[in-house]
């Protein structure tokens, strides 16, 4: 037993020494874009709704969501607030999905899995934010998408680089070592063969897998990419890899509750089936090209 607690605490510390450089410059980058451009990434989106042209305000309301280091829980009041200063709801919509797949913290710390998965997961998640966003253009060019009535002007808050941080860090923290331990605990008792048997052979079968066992593993972008770390390295394809990351953020519970506040029954479930949808796709396609 105590050789095996040995091992186990070995695995641990390997772990979280390897990812504490990329952990804690995620966390520096999110608290400076949070505290230092914040109102500008606010005063952008507000110049979007009156741009010409459709595309390009899309797609910079994208990259803007990629780049807003706020929760969804942040994120939604947020919205509200540019929905109340006329941001079209086609920006607003690719503004949500690009800050629900994506912030600074989780693209920096995801290169731990290489720069190839890092980049391509930032491509998809704009890809997926630009998309959304000239869907509802189409679709919903007449009526209404979000619904913000349950929300007022929200007061503004001073923000500190330290406070901001040291916030980040506390939120962070309990889920990055909870999933340092899951894969300490992977390495220890699962077999690879088992892993490469779920996401090696089975291309097609292996991104449904990664897609459906995010909804109930994705807890929190840092706490899951060791485990994902530890299953590339067993034999994850890495389309499964980037399908597990798409439909994870999108389909975690506490981003879920707050995305359902703003868009009702209905077009929540639309929203569920796209971000589904492009998961599977993005990473079936991903499977075949790298």
């Amino acid at each position: 037993m105590s050789h095996e607690l040995y091992m186990l605490y070995r695995s641990i510390t390997a772990q979280f020494l390897e990812l504490l450089p990329y952990w804690v410059s995620g966390l520096i980058a999110g608290s400076l874009v949070s505290v230092y451009l914040s109102e500008r990434i606010g005063e952008k989106m507000t110049r979007l709704g009156s741009g010409n042209g459709n595309l390009l305000p899309i797609c910079a309301a994208s990259a803007l969501g990629i780049l807003s280091p706020l929760c969804m829980y942040g994120t939604v009041p947020v919205i509200a607030a540019f929905g109340r200063k006329q941001v079209p709801q086609h920006q607003l919509a690719a503004f949500m999905v690009g800050s629900v797949l994506l912030n600074p913290n989780l693209f920096l710390l995801g290169f731990v899995l290489g720069a190839q998965i890092a980049l391509a997961r930032l491509l998809l998640a704009f890809i997926c934010g630009s998309l959304a966003g000239l869907l509802v253009l189409v679709f919903f060019k007449d009526r209404p998408l979000f619904d913000f009535s349950r929300f007022t002007a929200e007061d503004k808050v001073k923000k500190t680089f330290l406070r901001d941080f040291f916030k980040a860090l506390r939120i962070t923290a309990p889920y990055l070592f909870f999933g340092i331990f899951l894969t300490a605990l992977s390495y220890r008792y699962v077999p690879p063969e088992w892993i490469a048997g779920m996401f090696g052979a089975r291309r097609g079968l292996g991104v449904l897998f990664a897609t459906s066992l995010s909804i109930p593993l994705y807890a929190c972008g840092g706490g899951v990419i060791p485990l994902i770390r530890a299953w590339l390295f067993a034999g994850m394809n890495t389309g499964d890899a980037l399908a597990f990351m798409i439909a994870g953020p999108a389909t975690k519970i506490t981003n879920l509750s707050a995305v359902k506040m703003i868009l009702g029954v209905r077009h929540f479930l639309i929203y569920l089936a796209y971000c589904f949808g492009f998961a599977l796709s993005a990473g079936l396609i991903v499977g075949l090209v790298l």
